[in-house]
């Protein structure tokens, strides 16, 4: 059994048909099928089966395909992966960003990491997520990096700071805390409060305040993202603590300074630390920290 066995064997399952699964490998005819013949006799069973013109896979075909897929698609990456060693300035980089790191930060550092030398061939996938979906897919590998917040316990990965967001109090136009120049958290347990899930980095950090001021509101509900958190608060469900993000501002909500004191909240870069990282990532993750140390996020 030989590679290209396998990749014959895949695009006659495509086409279901010779004469195009042999145009399309650039081969004949009689060479395919004696090449799926071979394949057949090696592995003991019959792969397709002829039903007028057409073939198709046999019940065998259609248990051996996904393992052929899986197994060609790996070497594939593993080739990617090998050009990407010795090409630093090509390659594709998965990067994952919580929900707020969506509206402007991430799209205009990206366009600012394109425009720089040598940078125009490195593209770009992207992965919107929770905290905690985000440093798991990291940890799996299917992402390089990810811009999230910190969690504790995470020995196996790297967390540097590189962008600060503010925290606010939001409420429905014309609620009673809607004209204050601040709020204090004590003074939210009176009105139905929107919580983000335990999944989200967010939800620490805005218990912490609460146990801090002493006082335990009346959770409602649990919202994974700020966007759906901003739209109930705008819809009259509750008030909440959120970051001040860009769209906000679009919402029919006011946005209420906190008066309370509190740790500065900052977005992180998480890296896998037993994760091998192909050039082009440790170019853009270079690129990210410099700009930090700058001022310049």
């Amino acid at each position: 059994m030989n590679l290209k066995q396998l990749q014959y064997f895949i695009k006659l399952s495509e086409t279901e048909h010779y004469r195009k699964a042999a145009e399309s490998l650039y081969i004949t005819e009689p060479s395919l099928n004696r090449s799926i013949r071979d394949l057949e006799k090696e592995l003991g069973v019959h792969l397709f089966e002829k039903r007028g013109r057409n073939i198709y896979l046999t019940r065998y075909g259609r248990i051996f395909l996904p393992y052929v897929t899986k197994s060609l698609s790996e070497l594939e990456h593993g080739i990617d992966v090998m050009r990407a060693y010795t090409s630093p300035d090509k390659g594709r980089i998965n990067l994952g960003f919580i929900y707020t790191m969506g509206y402007t930060v991430v799209p205009e550092m990206i366009m600012q990491f394109k425009n720089s030398p040598g940078n125009s061939q490195i593209s770009f996938d992207f992965r919107q997520g929770t905290t905690s979906d985000l440093l798991a897919e990291l940890k799996e590998e299917t992402i390089d990096l990810a811009f999230c917040s910190s969690v504790e316990d995470a020995s196996e990965l790297t967390f540097y700071p590189v962008a600060e967001e503010k925290l606010v109090v939001i409420a429905p136009k014309g609620h009673p805390l809607s004209n204050r120049g601040s709020v204090s958290i004590r003074e939210l347990e009176q009105y139905p409060f929107i919580s983000f899930n335990k999944e989200s980095g967010l939800y620490t950090q805005i218990k912490a305040l609460f146990t801090a001021a002493g006082t335990y509101p009346e959770v409602v509900t649990h919202i994974e993202e700020d966007n759906a958190m901003a739209g109930f608060v705008a819809a009259g469900y509750g008030v909440a603590v959120i970051p001040d993000f860009y769209t906000l501002q679009y919402y029919d909500l006011d946005r209420i300074p906190i008066a309370d004191p509190m740790e500065k909240r900052y977005i992180y870069l998480a890296v896998y630390k037993q994760a091998n990282m192909l050039p082009v990532v440790e170019r853009f993750r270079n690129f990210v920290l410099s700009r930090w140390k700058r001022g310049l996020i």
